[in-house]
């Protein structure tokens, strides 16, 4: 496995987070989920399997369970031992947080100087705004991104939210690279630090060719499109009889379009012509034969049945303890020599009794003490 031998302390909750380091352990790193006895939030989050949360399912999938109570000095003295055989802690709490529980980066790092430290959050951990509090649409909101997909339908309209927490789930993958670039400084120089993610940063980023385009020439991104070019270009999605479909051409594939619709397709009006009074499949493959970009715009229930998504694996199937047998996506990057992996996500405390005997080196007695106080479950 790429990250075998690599041990991450998670203490993150909802999407942020956990979606890190979700990738981290597909990978192969060690990620030990440390929840408070009653578990985290996203637990009872919608719909369920058998009492079990399918977000949380996905989101934590591949990880070890452990419970520990954070606010109790043994749960606190229980944590500095796991950091001293950790690599990595990631948490994603409002600013402050760790800190009040003497388990901030200073903290640690007086522990264990080369621990990797990522501190993810929707502003950073400095800046006017770095005491708020935030979710992944403030940071969507923000960076433009709702600005943006609802100038595209309409500039003098709303701004449209788009499907899914991209505010979470970008920002994520980023925390990722950083780590992951931390971990190779460290195997290097011997020196951890502290990765400092924040959303709004990262949605800046995702958000950086409009951005560009407006700091070096001043027009928003929906004046640029209205006054771009249009000739040898044809993008946009069409109603079908049963559906839509989405074409991308341009240059020598308008000219294919041009023959294979006998329109000169001045407009996208002159394409939704053509298409009006066809299948979503006859569209479809007259573009395929003709060589020209072209998709259905599917639902999910499609997605997941198509011919391609499931050459390529990716939708796979968990076996989970209470949940039984589910499907999810699979990981989306193929290795040739490291495959990665997807194993359920732990149930609550499931892994207690291993981490504390076989990492810490606990006895029966001892554990059992712990959780008769209220340290773990």
């Amino acid at each position: 496995m790429l990250l075998e031998g690599v041990r991450v302390l998670d203490l993150s909750h909802v999407y942020y987070g956990p979606y890190t380091t979700m990738i981290l352990a597909s990978m192969g790193a060690e990620v030990i989920k440390i929840e408070p006895p009653w578990g985290e939030i996203s637990r009872f989050y919608p719909p369920l399997v058998n009492g079990e949360s399918s977000p949380f399912m996905y989101l934590n999938r591949c990880k070890k369970g452990m419970t520990l109570n954070l606010k109790s000095e043994e749960g606190k003295r229980i944590f500095y031992e796991l950091l001293e055989k950790a690599d990595v802690v990631v948490e994603n709490f409002k600013r402050g947080t760790m800190e009040k529980l003497g388990l901030g980066y200073e903290e640690l790092r007086n522990k264990k100087p080369d621990v990797i430290y990522a501190a993810l959050s929707g502003f950073g951990v400095d800046g006017p705004y770095s005491d708020r509090p935030s979710f992944a649409p403030v940071a969507e909101a923000m960076s433009g991104w709702m600005r943006l997909t609802g100038d595209l339908v309409d500039p003098e309209g709303p701004p449209i939210r788009p499907a899914e927490y991209h505010g979470d789930l970008d920002p994520a993958i980023w925390a990722v690279v950083g780590i992951l670039a931390a971990l190779r400084h460290r195997d290097r120089t011997g020196e951890g630090q502290l990765v400092d993610v924040a959303q709004l940063d990262c949605m800046i980023a995702q958000t950086g060719i409009p951005i560009s385009n407006y700091l070096v020439d001043g027009r928003l991104a929906w004046e640029i499109w209205r006054d771009r070019p249009t000739v040898g270009i044809l993008f946009g999605f069409f109603k079908a009889t049963d559906g839509y479909v989405y074409v991308a051409a341009e240059g020598g594939q308008v000219d294919r379009l041009k023959e294979l619709t006998g329109s000169d397709l001045e407009s996208n009006e002159d394409m939704q012509l053509w298409v009006s009074g066809k299948k979503v499949r006859g569209v479809i493959d007259a573009l395929i034969e003709a060589n020209v970009p072209v998709a259905p715009i599917y639902q999910l229930d499609e997605v997941v049945e198509d011919p391609q998504v499931k050459a390529r694996g990716m939708i796979v199937e968990i076996e989970h303890p209470r949940a039984g047998r589910i499907r999810q996506p699979n990981f989306p990057v193929r290795f040739s020599k490291t495959p990665a992996v997807a194993g359920a996500a732990p149930m609550l405390g499931q892994h207690n009794e291993e981490i504390l005997a076989d990492l810490l080196g606990m006895g029966v007695d001892e554990i059992t003490a712990l959780r008769k106080k209220g340290v773990i479950t």
